[in-house]
């Protein structure tokens, strides 16, 4: 055996290893022929050419088309509203209302059972139960005091909304 035959084996493995880009666009572009055929006559029905980069080409314009309907799809019908951060005004405002009337049948529901309780009390013979709920202050409206404006507040206003008007015009 030579001395040098464990380097000519390596070095060729090492060759086969390199990447050639003529090799691979060569594989890439290499046609090939589809046929579907009908399995009782053996007639051709369909067939074409196709390479992988062909094949690729177009399963990703296919997948491209579909997120592109279904985005459109979700888009534009009420699915959208069940994707977060899609809530209509609308729909919002009727949460937040179906929010506080919940809230305050709740409190309804709890003083009709209190009365319940003591009128059952009553009855028996049993000392009421008296417990005193505080009121609901989202329910209760606010009183809200108005400051008097100064005189220069007023002038100032008044200023402003004649040159608003002027812009206007």
């Amino acid at each position: 055996m030579p001395a040098d035959y464990g380097r000519n084996q390596y070095s060729m493995k090492k060759q086969k290893k390199q990447f050639d880009s003529s090799t691979f666009w060569k594989k890439v572009r290499f046609k090939y022929k589809l046929y579907f055929l009908n399995e009782n006559t053996l007639e051709e029905v369909f067939s074409f050419r196709l390479s992988l980069l062909s094949g690729f080409w177009a399963v990703l314009s296919f997948a491209i088309l579909l997120i592109i309907l279904t985005s459109l799809v979700i888009i534009n019908t009420p699915i959208r509203n069940y994707l977060p951060g899609y809530i209509d005004s609308e729909i919002r405002q009727e949460m937040i209302e179906n929010a506080l009337k919940t809230d305050s049948l709740e409190q309804i529901i709890q003083v009709q059972s209190l009365y319940i309780e003591n009128i059952s009390g009553i009855i028996t013979g049993n000392s009421p139960i008296v417990k005193i709920t505080e009121p609901d202050t989202l329910a209760v409206p606010a009183k809200v005091e108005e400051l008097k404006k100064s005189d220069a507040l007023k002038k100032f206003m008044q200023k402003y909304e004649e040159e608003e008007l002027n812009k206007k015009k």
